[in-house]
């Protein structure tokens, strides 16, 4: 202890320093929770959507933020209407002939009001405000695992729970879910893959080819998938050897049972979707600064004999 004029001057210097490490733990904790004010499977209404069909966010496609919303079979979601106009949540597109088949909030919601809808299946499912059309958006439901028609998952493959989910449509309007744990370095690359047709239903039958790239390397290759259910996994065949980001391709080859004559399979064939630079859920940046900070915070209390408030 240092005194000056009856004043603990250790004491002065650690406050600073308390601040420091409280600065820290803010921004590891900001870098990897939800948007301040906005709770988990939350969908707000963006301020001003309502005002025109040249508003921002239809260009951006965030008049509903998140855009898409990637859930589990049996999670509740929540609108808010975050903007100063009412607005409506009904199932379908605008363009679609029969609306709100799925889910319709039935009321129109007030500013500050929500809705609330619990998704029992898995799809893709579109909806719009039936007041203001140009505010459309999606809600990806899959499921967390999946059967596989072709590769059984190996002991080694990554934990499929924290997934990354990434959507993509083709021009027929099929769209493909892509969710992953990984990559993770010294682990097998594991994919769960979704197929599902315009109106949210899974796609049987589906026919596909899938390329996995990590850092020029080609650490998936099948020219053969195949889907009963529109369900499957893709599993590479040996351990990564780093985390970084991955890009993936897979072509539609039509839909049809592989036992037949690939002339007679139907739907889009040929048509290659990608999903570029995947990576880890939980960065690596982000956790470097989250573990600098509680090592900080343990080295402050020891140091200090008090437990840092933020």
């Amino acid at each position: 202890m240092f005194l000056y004029n009856g004043r603990d001057l250790t004491a002065m210097k650690s406050k600073p320093i308390g601040a420091l490490f409280g600065l820290l733990a803010l921004v590891a904790i900001l870098g990897v929770a939800p948007a301040f004010g906005q709770t988990a499977n939350e969908i707000d209404m963006t301020k001003g959507a309502g005002a025109a069909a040249t508003a921002d966010c239809v260009a951006a496609k965030n008049c509903f933020t998140p855009n898409p919303l990637s859930v589990t079979p049996g999670t509740t979601v929540t609108w808010k209407n975050t903007d100063t106009v009412s607005h409506y949540v009904t199932s379908g597109q605008p363009s679609d002939n029969t609306t709100g088949t799925v889910f319709d909030s039935g009321n129109l919601i007030k500013p500050g009001s929500t809705y609330q809808f619990t998704f029992a299946n898995a799809g893709t499912f579109d909806y719009f405000c039936t007041v203001h059309p140009w505010m459309t958006a999606q809600v990806i439901v899959a499921a967390a695992s999946s059967t596989n028609d072709n590769q059984t998952l190996g002991t080694s493959g990554g934990n499929m729970s924290g997934m990354t989910m990434l959507t993509t449509k083709a021009s027929d309007g099929t769209t493909v879910t892509v969710s992953t744990s990984g990559p993770v370095n010294g682990q097998s690359l594991s994919l769960a893959i979704s197929f599902t047709d315009p109106s949210g239903n899974k796609i049987h039958h589906q026919n596909y080819a899938i390329t996995v790239m990590q850092d020029g390397n080609n650490v998936l290759s099948n020219s053969a998938g195949h889907t009963h259910t529109g369900d499957d996994t893709q599993t590479s065949s040996t351990n990564l050897s780093s985390s970084d980001p991955v890009d993936i391709q897979i072509t539609l080859n039509g839909i049809g049972l592989p036992t037949v004559d690939p002339t007679t399979w139907t739907g889009v064939k040929g048509e290659t979707l990608s999903f570029t630079h995947i990576v880890p859920e939980f960065g690596p940046v982000a956790s470097i600064v989250l573990a600098i900070a509680v090592m900080s915070m343990v080295v402050f209390a020891a140091k200090t004999r008090v437990i840092p408030k933020f």
